[in-house]
């Protein structure tokens, strides 16, 4: 069941990565995905769930986001 719910994750993710790289999408939407994500390690870390399948899904959605983080960086930085 938890691969399934990955790959609804991930492709969720995928969608949502077009309109992230627009540049007119304020980088605060990136930051609270961040946010939650992070809120969401800190309970499971709290509650010893590190070890699980969902924890790893978890890593592997926020290695996603932080990409396109990093995309967004390089392609919308205004130039000086």
């Amino acid at each position: 069941m938890l691969h399934i719910m990955k790959k609804i994750a991930m492709k969720m993710l995928e969608n949502e990565k077009k309109d992230a790289l627009d540049c007119s999408v304020s980088d605060e939407v990136v930051d609270e995905w961040l946010d939650t994500i992070e809120e969401r390690k800190k309970r499971m870390q709290e509650h010893h769930k590190t070890d699980t399948e969902q924890y790893d899904m978890l890593l592997g959605v926020e290695k996603e986001v932080k990409k396109i983080k990093e995309i967004r960086a390089k392609k919308c930085t205004k130039p000086d």
